[in-house]
């Protein structure tokens, strides 16, 4: 079995049981939500855009319309992605043409570092005729919003008592979703936290779901500017007992943001399987960023922001961005 995990500066490979970790790609974080559908895989970057990959013809990059975009989730033929700085539901086509923002409510903006604070949407999840999105809410409790499908109108909202939350999975548990400030797993139809780290500083966030096992994507409580460095990690629970069977750290990785089950039905996402054969598309990497990783990796002490090695690489991924924005401008 295999996994994809996302954290702000890598894609992961990582054979959880065997406990190996690959670095799949490091060169343009950073990352969050990871699609696909007939071949193709989507990435979002917090710069602002998708990337679509497939072996076939390459990579397709949308225009810069998001604003810290979080979860994805390739529904039919369209692309639901969690444009969190718009507080909205951005759609794009196969193709990566943008389609339309649906507005959840009359707030337009999320930035809480401007004073301009939104619902925070960041994860979205279709099951059925319903569409699902969590609505973060920073210090209030957080909310799941259930739209119908393919109309994405507003047909109920259910208000939790988790904080902070993510990701969704409707099972044999109820429907769960990760009460992430309070490092545990959540049922919104009974209110109650099912499962909790024992550990302290930690919070949830990512889930994956096979018919065995329940994978938990796990960060640190840090500000900003160290969640990419940190440690993260994920749980493995069993499934039918719900009794964590194992824990795995990614020493320096950053915080998770989402986990993707390879080669078998993942119940959290929709119901395309993401063959291994496909991952060479994605397959790219930056020595600057590579070192800095197998540094952060072998000596504890550069697991945090500091000089100059966060600044290396944060110059190395900016370097990107100046390339792809000198490029839009030339080729308009």
């Amino acid at each position: 079995m295999y996994l994809l995990v996302s954290t702000p500066v890598h894609i992961l490979l990582v054979e959880p049981f065997l406990r190996e970790v690959t670095l799949l790609r490091t060169v343009d974080g950073y990352y969050y939500g990871i699609t696909h559908k007939n071949g193709t895989i989507v990435l979002t970057h917090t710069a602002g855009y998708l990337e679509y990959f497939n072996r076939g013809f390459g990579s397709i990059q949308t225009i810069d319309h998001l604003i810290q975009p979080h979860q994805a989730e390739w529904v039919e033929d369209q692309v639901l992605v969690a444009n969190t700085g718009h507080n909205c539901i951005s759609i794009f086509d196969s193709s990566g043409n943008l389609c339309r923002d649906v507005y959840l409510n009359e707030i337009k903006k999320d930035d809480k570092y401007r004073g301009q604070r939104g619902n925070h949407f960041n994860s979205v999840h279709r099951i059925g005729d319903r569409v699902f999105v969590i609505a973060h809410n920073y210090e209030k409790p957080s909310e799941v919003y259930e739209l119908s499908w393919p109309e994405l109108e507003i047909v109920g909202v259910k208000t939790t008592r988790a904080m902070g939350a993510h990701n969704l999975w409707v099972g044999e548990w109820g429907m769960v979703i990760c009460d992430s400030e309070n490092g545990g797993l959540y049922n919104v139809d009974s209110g109650e936290i099912f499962w909790q780290s024992k550990e302290d500083g930690v919070m949830t966030r990512g889930l994956a779901v096979s018919p065995e096992y329940i994978f938990i994507g796990c960060s640190r409580h840090f500000s900003r500017a160290h969640r990419y460095w940190s440690t993260g990690g994920l749980w493995i629970m069993d499934r039918k007992t719900l009794k964590t069977v194992e824990k795995i750290n990614f020493p320096g990785s950053g915080d998770v943001h989402e986990i993707r089950i390879i080669g078998m039905l993942d119940e959290c996402h929709n119901e395309e399987i993401i063959p291994l054969e496909i991952l060479p598309s994605l397959r790219k990497a930056s020595a600057v960023v590579d070192f800095a990783y197998w540094v952060r990796k072998t000596f504890p002490l550069f697991r945090r922001n500091v000089l100059p090695l966060s600044f290396v690489v944060k110059s190395a991924k900016m370097t990107v961005r100046w390339k792809r924005s000198i490029k839009r401008v030339l080729t308009r």
